[in-house]
């Protein structure tokens, strides 16, 4: 006796295997000292806010909201106020996580609150913006800028990889405050660079791969209004920092001025074709 099942979706009789080719593993090409990675960009993905961005670089994924200007009730204020929230996911490992504990301390993996990670991000994304925007435009009002890191690369144990997603972060609330419609002095970019003291040579957005030394160089990430002079709104400098000169921090701001303009261009290409 036949029994039908009568709970499962039979194909058609003369249905056909699907022909799927094999998955085929390629070895990342090379870039060269002076290259950036290529990203994914897109804007206006959350519709409740005000401004939003997307960024996608390799393994890094970030998504920034705007909120603002919004209005606030009792004391009046000349000037909005201006903050800036960074989160990773539950899930998501932080850079350096082990040596940057969460506020209590405690060993759990349940954080409370912003970790320390969140809290630098958060505090170099709010001091570089804030030269930006033009807050007497918003008077009694507020701007509130969302990060939420989606995904990171963790690859180095140390703060290096921490500064590359802080870039990241930084241009991603760029096009963020963009597309917002916000009224800036002009648009923030920011460049990462890293300097081998041994060769003398700097990479311009590192990826931190195995063959990275990590133990004779320094890395710098460093936002720039390029626009006006080229005036610097925020740096950040970590790694061997022994016999650092003044030309050797000059090398480094150049070279991370040369990746924001890089990136800036990006952007504005981008921008260009949203509004065609």
């Amino acid at each position: 006796m036949n029994v039908t099942d009568r709970r499962r979706l039979l194909g058609p009789s003369n249905a056909k295997s699907a022909n799927i080719p094999e998955t085929r593993t390629s070895s990342p090409s090379k870039r060269s000292e002076d290259e950036i990675r290529k990203m994914f960009l897109k804007t206006g993905l959350v519709g409740n806010a005000n401004g939003s961005a997307y960024l996608e670089v390799d393994d890094t994924i970030i998504e920034v909201s705007v909120f603002g200007p919004r209005p606030i009730k009792g004391s009046f204020i000349d000037r909005a106020s201006f903050s800036v929230e960074c989160k990773f996911l539950p899930h998501i490992p932080q850079p350096n996580e082990e040596t940057f504990k969460n506020q209590s301390g405690s060993a759990s993996n349940v954080r409370t609150g912003l970790t320390t990670v969140e809290q630098k991000l958060s505090s170099y994304i709010e001091t570089a913006f804030l030269h930006s925007i033009i807050l007497e435009k918003y008077p009694k009002s507020t701007i509130d800028v969302f990060v939420t890191i989606i995904s990171a690369d963790t690859t180095s144990s140390s703060n290096k990889s921490l500064l590359n997603l802080c870039n990241w972060v930084s241009n991603c609330t760029s096009l963020a405050l963009v597309d917002s419609g916000i009224e800036v002095k002009d648009m923030v970019t920011s460049g990462q660079v890293s300097l081998n003291k041994s060769t003398n040579k700097i990479l311009m957005d590192p990826d931190y791969s195995n063959n990275y030394s990590e133990d004779d160089s320094v890395d710098c990430v460093c936002s720039y209004m390029n626009m006006l002079n080229d005036v610097v709104v925020g740096f950040w400098i970590d790694g061997n920092q022994d016999d650092l000169d003044e030309q050797t921090m000059q090398k480094l701001f150049e070279n991370c001025n040369g990746m924001s303009k890089k990136i800036r261009s990006n952007f504005n290409s981008y921008l260009r074709g949203t509004i065609e």
